[in-house]
């Protein structure tokens, strides 16, 4: 899981945590363990920074990020997809690619985050969920699933309608912001307008830290595989959908009986409308 870690931030690495990664590849092949203290003294550079690289990576300590890379299999990075290769083998990368990120925004989000989250949705009078782009047909996807089984949730893609609605909210509401990058204005002024009337923000968005976790007081983290090339999957919408997904299915097990008749009743609703 390390390697895959590692590729999901690869991007967004300093010049001193791509020295970490280099060196750690290295003594990994030698089997060499080593305290985060003794690494940074092979290194000169700051123990913090050590502390920082593990954290990025999603790791709780540098520990377990050694622990976790003596266990990992040696690196078989996923190549890219060529222009002249088979179908067979096109299809086939994508499959790895997209089990690489189900397997890493699993192991991304604690099952703690996930009860957190339904916490937060249980106890909230009104939930705004909003995105930008391709975000917000997430955004919409979220909304969806939550109102067939009654919970009282909405959406716009325009932003004057979220910033207004927002500015309506009270502490017992709760907002869900889904951005891929945590850098996005038009999400980050959503976010300051949440703060502002101190309603909770909930936050899925990319696992290294940005400007959206100074605003939120719970991260879902997302996951994405960097491509040297434009043919790559849209591997950060699936582990959005995977979230969701998570959220959605232990929400309704909380109380099956409730949720499933509001969801009988939603589309016995549905049907005869359609008639």
């Amino acid at each position: 899981m390390y390697n895959a870690r590692l590729r999901a931030v690869t991007d967004k690495l300093t010049k001193a945590e791509k020295k970490i990664a280099d060196f750690l590849e290295g003594s990994a092949k030698e089997g060499r363990i080593m305290t985060s203290y003794e690494l940074a003294e092979q290194l000169h550079i700051g123990q913090s920074t050590i502390i920082r690289f593990s954290k990025k990576l999603g790791y709780n300590s540098f520990r377990e990020l050694q622990v976790d890379l003596v266990h990992s299999p040696a690196s078989t990075a996923i190549e890219d997809i060529a222009v002249n290769e088979s179908t067979k083998a096109t299809n086939f990368k994508v499959t790895k690619q997209y089990q690489e990120i189900i397997d890493l925004t699993y192991a991304q989000n604690s099952d703690a985050v996930i009860e957190e989250t339904i916490r937060h949705i249980k106890r909230a009078n009104r939930i705004l969920i909003h995105g930008i782009g391709n975000s917000n047909l997430f955004a919409e996807y979220f909304v969806n699933q939550l109102t067939t089984i009654g919970v009282v949730a909405s959406g716009s893609s325009n932003n004057h309608v979220i910033y207004s609605t927002i500015a309506c909210y009270t502490p017992e509401d709760l907002v869900i912001l889904i951005s891929e990058s945590g850098e996005t204005p038009e999400i980050l002024q959503a976010a300051k307008i949440a703060r502002s009337r101190q309603v909770p923000v909930i936050s899925m968005t990319r696992a290294v830290k940005n400007k959206l976790y100074d605003y939120s007081d719970l991260i879902l983290r997302t996951v994405n595989r960097m491509s040297r090339t434009r043919l790559e999957t849209m591997t950060m919408r699936c582990s959005q959908l995977c979230l969701i997904d998570m959220i959605y299915l232990n929400l309704f097990k909380t109380d099956y009986e409730h949720y499933l008749n509001a969801l009988d009743n939603s589309r016995t609703i549905c049907s005869t409308k359609d008639r």
